[in-house]
């Protein structure tokens, strides 16, 4: 037994004041360990931090051969040929200043609308990205090289969100087609297929970029015919630039 501890004596205040301290010390230690040890499931439940949501992920495509809708038109149009302003489709689906959005999500204005030159422009809104892409069915794509002119006898397809890829051969070229908005002059004749829906798509031929869908006639289960019109005047009248690949 220590010195300082026999019994019948009070400790001595040299011993006192150490222990007064270590205890101290402890409750200290404790509450620390108690704070840590309630602090740690608040830290747990609130997870690693929500990383913002990218421009990427917010990005919409501009794709020939998606569909496109205007609440002042009744039905869906198709998204034709895409330029560096957005994309081309048929006149009749829409009017100047006409609000149009993609299925994706993407937006944007009819620019201007011709009923003569049976088509309009649809200028994309930010976020909504023109590409170089067309659509050829079971959820591929082709890429769109140029607007070389392909002659009668070629072979042609072209996407729709109502018939989708359909293939055939060009007919003739500088026909007159009379449609409900007027007489369209010098467009050309295929053997392909349409139905509604799929009015405004693109034609398309090895890589080039051949035109828009104006009419067609028939239907894909007996066979039909169709007509397109030339892209390259279109661009050339409007000062447009396709986007290729």
């Amino acid at each position: 037994m220590s010195p300082s501890a026999r019994p019948g004596r009070r400790p001595s205040r040299r011993l006192i004041r150490p222990l007064r301290a270590a205890a101290a010390l402890g409750a200290a230690v404790a509450a620390a360990l108690v704070t840590a040890a309630t602090a740690a499931p608040a830290a747990a439940d609130a997870g690693p931090p929500v990383p913002a949501r990218s421009a990427q992920a917010a990005q919409a495509d501009i794709v020939a051969g998606d569909p496109f809708f205007n609440d002042a038109y009744p039905g869906r149009c198709t998204i034709g040929a895409v330029v560096t302003a957005g994309f081309l489709a048929n006149a009749h689906c829409g009017r100047e200043g006409d609000r149009v959005r993609g299925h994706d999500g993407g937006t944007g204005t009819v620019a201007w609308s011709s009923p003569e030159s049976g088509v309009l422009l649809v200028e994309a809104d930010d976020g909504w990205r023109p590409t170089s892409s067309i659509r050829t069915g079971g959820g591929a794509n082709a890429t769109v090289r140029g607007t070389v002119e392909a002659p009668v006898g070629a072979s042609v397809c072209r996407p729709g969100p109502t018939t989708g890829w359909r293939c055939g051969t060009i007919v003739a070229k500088n026909q007159t087609v009379r449609t409900p908005q007027g007489h369209v002059y010098n467009a050309t004749r295929t053997s392909l297929c349409a139905e509604p829906g799929d009015t405004g798509g693109a034609f398309y031929s090895d890589g080039q970029l051949q035109g828009l869908l104006l009419v067609a006639s028939g239907n894909c289960s007996t066979g039909g015919t169709s007509f397109f019109l030339p892209i390259n005047p279109i661009l050339s009248r409007y000062a447009l630039t396709p986007v290729t690949g």
